[in-house]
């Protein structure tokens, strides 16, 4: 993240409760990862222990979800809270999200911060884990987003049964984590200039994915590929004006900051905002 170079762009962000769920949903469990030390770092196999089948530092290879079929569940994730009405790039937002399953189907779902707490014993053994992704997007009107506001991850395995839950139709869970505004080293000039519409809000999606993974002394291998799942209509934080307009920014040359050519102004939150 190259936020000492990327200039004032400062995104105001007016904080309101996401409504309009046609039921009222059971939350079933919580958690704030800003207050848990996360153990995500994996023990490698002594040299003796390690196979031959990976060389070199991390290989990493992701199988997305092309299209959901009629047995991928309906959720609904929806962004309820920010803990500020102001950030500028580089900044950490905390934020809040639900997770509520909408579909006649049950839904397994990983809910532990504790990637290592799932390693084998023998540290050189392959393992296999669910990850549930939580990201923060960044969208100007209908037309346009960008996954630039980081997000936090759950893991957990059937192994370790306290690590999975498992959603109901009606179920809810709330995560309250912390992100990272971006703008994103590759590929900018595409994002920025498919923004026509000014940035006018902020929301969560939820990624489901089955991994394997496999560690010797001297790299770590993985195999995602993605659990479809259906979305409504996202449910995130407006702004009461627009939070910022393409033609406020130009491209420094050479760097991949922006500067800020006028000031945007502030916003006043909507009624009922929620500040976390």
């Amino acid at each position: 993240m190259r936020g000492d170079n990327i200039g004032c762009l400062i995104v105001s962000l007016a904080c309101a409760l996401a409504l309009g769920a046609n039921c009222v949903a059971e939350e079933v469990a919580s958690i704030d990862l800003t207050k848990v030390e996360a153990r995500t770092e994996l023990r490698r196999p002594t040299p003796a222990q390690e196979t031959d089948r990976v060389r070199g530092h991390a290989i990493h290879q992701s199988n997305l979800c092309e299209s959901s079929s009629d047995n991928s569940v309906l959720v609904r994730v929806a962004l309820i809270g920010l803990d500020a009405t102001r950030y500028r790039v580089g900044d950490r937002p905390k934020f809040e999200v639900t997770v509520e399953n909408l579909d006649s189907m049950s839904l397994r779902i990983p809910f532990s911060p504790h990637l290592a707490d799932l390693q084998p014993e023998d540290p050189s053994q392959e393992f296999a884990y669910a990850e549930l992704h939580v990201a923060l997007w960044i969208a100007a009107g209908e037309e346009s987003s960008s996954n630039t506001g980081g997000d936090v991850t759950m893991y957990g395995d059937e192994q370790h049964s306290a690590t999975m839950l498992t959603l109901n139709p009606g179920d809810s869970v709330r995560i309250v984590g912390r992100g990272q505004f971006a703008l994103p080293a590759d590929g900018i000039h595409d994002v920025i200039n498919n923004f026509t519409h000014p940035i006018d809000h902020v929301y969560a999606r939820a990624s489901l994915f089955r991994v394997q993974t496999l560690v010797t002394a001297t790299a770590r291998a993985s195999v995602s590929t993605e659990v479809c799942l259906r979305h409504t209509q996202e449910h995130g934080i407006h702004g009461s004006r627009p939070l910022a307009s393409p033609p406020d920014y130009a491209h420094i040359p050479g760097d991949w900051g922006f500067e800020r050519k006028r000031p945007i102004a502030s916003f006043t939150p909507h009624p009922g905002a929620t500040i976390i």
